[in-house]
């Protein structure tokens, strides 16, 4: 290895003597050039060599690189050889070589050497380097573009650019993206070859170009959109990314794009999100048309996701629909009651829409149907009692009819009844108290027994509760926040601080203890600091002193 290293250095000596000597590189910096490349070469022809030891070699290289041709300009030197001028940038390109003939996976790895090959323009290495990577790669979709668009604008070789796709879709046939590209290719070819026919008739020259009026007329690009249909999942996101292409042509491409929407739907007649896009395209132009494309969808689908789309289409585009209500209204004139619901997520998001939009008068129908298919569903229960409910006591009678073991529920309920009717409120709370399920809402009964009969009956209900339920935490905080509030008997606080310490022996608990009694009964610090020690560690206690 010695022997290798050696060679190498003495084959960079010419250069670095020739850079001293023309003033590009001080004799110190000459020395450490040397040195670190000796260093570099060593690291590299270890028996267990490191990537980051590459990386750090081409970026020294890089640097001094730069340096190098600052410091040329910057003196004005024409009489630079080449061997000087060009040696260390044949280094970096075999140091990338090297590097990547180790880590041949390394994608970023290839995309950093092919930017450095395009930015010394190195177009042989370039050709190379898009072998090399695509060969160890091939399901790597970014380098199959990068090859092609390098063909395509570098080289102007349409021919090149095609074949690469095509050979790209062979290992990866699923890949949007990759379709999404092959079809802008050919898009833009033949918006190019348009563009230099008009100015060919412009100049009454006569055209050289042999294409047809079938390939003018983008035949290529349909044949590639017809096979992308075939071979990947279409969505409203995939679609966008072809008819984004056609989009931005500067010539008319209202065919090509009427095109796409026809083939699409064709293959996904149930999609609702493809009807929406066809609707986008259309509305700018034909409002009318757009309305009738919508209802031809709903018409055709039949279930809540596409409501949901044209409902959300029709609220984007309300400035260019106009009123939208009685649109509206004829949608939900149709029977609800046969369409297909979707999840209750689906159901609550489009509620949260039409309340931001004025159109909460439309959701009471969608939620009995939506209630009807999940009848058990707690959230679009709380949903239309806390949102859209005329008669909330009838509604939350029928969720609790529903749900009659659900704390939230429960919890609305009662407190609606509160108010509606005390008297079968205590009632109720007292029959719902005895049931296993009810220590969730032990704080919520406390709290109504404290407001509606004061401190003294909420200490009789709590120690009454303790013998039937095991008492959250949240709940014996609760009770001691109301003997603090009361702040008349600090013992009974004190008590209540026992118990919460007791049975839940965290730090923040007794550092609420200690503060109070620091403010309130300085006498019991003392006592309460003992059983702080035993219960804590010696880590817990120190962050608390």
């Amino acid at each position: 290895m010695a022997e290798v290293v050696q060679s190498h250095i003495e084959e960079m000596l010419p250069e670095v003597y020739e850079l001293q000597q023309l003033g590009v590189l001080s004799s110190v910096e000459g020395k450490s050039v040397i040195k670190t490349r000796t260093d570099f070469e060593y690291k590299m022809r270890r028996r267990i060599s490191k990537k980051q030891d590459f990386l750090r070699f081409i970026d020294f290289e890089l640097k001094l690189e730069k340096l190098k041709q600052s410091r040329i300009l910057q003196l004005g030197l024409n009489d630079v050889s080449e061997g000087a001028r060009y040696r260390s940038l044949q280094r970096i390109h075999f140091i990338f070589q090297k590097c990547l003939r180790k880590y041949k996976s390394d994608v970023p790895l290839w995309i950093r050497y092919i930017q450095y090959c395009k930015q010394v323009s190195s177009t042989r290495s370039l050709g190379l380097a898009f072998v090399e990577a695509l060969k160890h790669n091939p399901n790597c979709v970014q380098l199959w573009i990068m090859s092609s668009k390098n063909e395509m604008e570098v080289n102007k070789n349409i021919s090149a650019a095609r074949s690469i796709f095509l050979q790209a879709l062979k290992f990866n046939s699923d890949s949007a993206e990759l379709w999404t590209e092959y079809f802008r290719l050919e898009v833009l070819h033949v918006e190019k070859l348009q563009k230099r026919r008009q100015i060919m008739d412009a100049c009454d020259k006569p055209s050289a170009l042999a294409a047809t009026d079938d390939f003018m007329n983008f035949k290529t690009a349909r044949i590639v959109f017809k096979n992308a249909l075939s071979s990947i999942n279409l969505t409203s996101q995939t679609l966008s990314g072809f008819t984004d292409v056609v989009g931005k042509l500067e010539f008319n491409g209202d065919e090509l794009m009427k095109f796409l929407f026809e083939a699409a739907l064709k293959q996904s007649p149930d999609n609702s999100s493809l009807w929406v896009c066809l609707a986008e395209f259309v509305v700018t132009k034909d409002v009318a048309k757009a309305q009738s494309i919508l209802q031809t969808a709903y018409n055709t689908i039949q279930t809540f996701e596409c409501l949901k789309d044209i409902v959300l289409f029709m609220i984007t585009f309300a400035e260019k629909l106009g009123d939208i209500r009685p649109m509206m209204m004829e949608f939900m004139n149709k029977s609800l009651d046969e369409l297909s619901i979707g999840s209750p997520d689906t159901v609550i998001f489009l509620g949260d829409k039409m309340i931001a939009n004025n159109l909460a008068d439309f959701l009471p129908r969608i939620y009995d149907v939506a209630l009807k298919r999940y009848p058990k569903n707690k959230s679009l229960w709380l949903y239309k009692i806390l949102n859209l409910s005329d008669d909330p006591s009838k509604d939350l009678e029928d969720a609790l009819s529903a749900l009659p073991d659900d704390p939230d529920i429960l919890s609305e309920y009662l407190t609606n009844l509160s108010f509606t009717d005390p008297a079968k409120c205590r009632t109720k709370w007292d029959e719902v108290m005895k049931e296993t399920f009810a220590s969730p809402l032990i704080t919520h009964y406390l709290q109504y027994i404290c407001t509606s009969s004061g401190l003294e009956n909420a200490r009789k209900v709590f120690k009454d509760l303790q013998n039937l339920h095991t008492v959250p935490e949240n709940a014996v905080v609760a009770m001691l926040n109301y003997e603090m509030v009361d702040g008349t008997n600090a013992e009974q606080v004190c008590r209540s601080f026992n118990l919460l310490t007791t049975h839940f022996n965290t730090t923040e608990n007794w550092k609420m203890y200690l503060e109070f009694c620091q403010k309130n009964c300085p006498e019991q610090i003392s006592s309460v600091l003992w059983k702080c020690r035993n219960s804590l560690s010696e880590a817990q206690v120190a962050t608390l002193l």
